[in-house]
């Protein structure tokens, strides 16, 4: 599904706080834009995976895209993460400049105002702006209507995406929650 999409009414479609709101909204229009694509950046490439660019614009991975929408929506989860974790972040000579999905829970609770829940606990509850995970592994954004958007790579499902800056098809864009294997939601509570 494009990102370009409106989410079926009901009490997803609408973050509980406007800064969430603003991060959900900025993500969707990453995934509209075509000079936006996937990659994890240079220092994380190999021979396989040949990643170019930058992962923190205007290619972005799937946790430089979430923790950039909501620094841009308010939440300057960005410098939490490079004043807190400095091991991390000297692991990459700064060329890395936002966390990951390993990093991204521990990163909310510095930030404050996020509660975690299991999956199982939520699935069918999703609010929009819910930072659904799999630690280590994936995160993406709850856009509403039971899609997320996310940064999928090469690997999603359109099968059109490459190792090249720019989207090829698929790479940022909006895709189905359900059936993915996500483990935590991360919610905004204000709590």
């Amino acid at each position: 599904m494009s990102a370009n999409f409106s989410a079926a009414a009901g009490s997803d479609t609408v973050a509980p706080d406007p800064r969430v709101e603003k991060a959900v909204q900025w993500a969707i229009e990453i995934a509209n834009d075509p000079k936006c694509g996937y990659s994890q950046g240079a220092v994380n490439a190999t021979p396989a995976n040949p990643y170019t660019g930058s992962r923190e614009g205007p290619d972005y991975d799937c946790s430089s895209l979430v923790y950039h929408a909501f620094t841009h929506g308010g939440f300057d989860i960005i410098s939490v993460w490079q004043k807190t974790n400095p091991k991390y972040y000297s692991r990459y000579n700064g060329r890395q400049y936002s966390g990951d999905a390993d990093t991204i829970w521990e990163d909310l609770q510095k930030l404050g105002g996020f509660t975690k829940y299991y999956w199982n606990e939520v699935k069918d509850n999703l609010m929009r702006g819910d930072i659904l995970n799999i630690p280590r592994h994936h995160v993406a954004i709850y856009a509403g209507g039971g899609y997320t958007v996310e940064a999928r790579g090469v690997n999603n499902p359109t099968g059109k995406g490459r190792y090249e800056t720019g989207d090829q098809g698929g790479e940022i864009d909006c895709y189905p929650a359900q059936g993915r294997g996500w483990i935590e939601v991360y919610r905004y509570t204000g709590k």
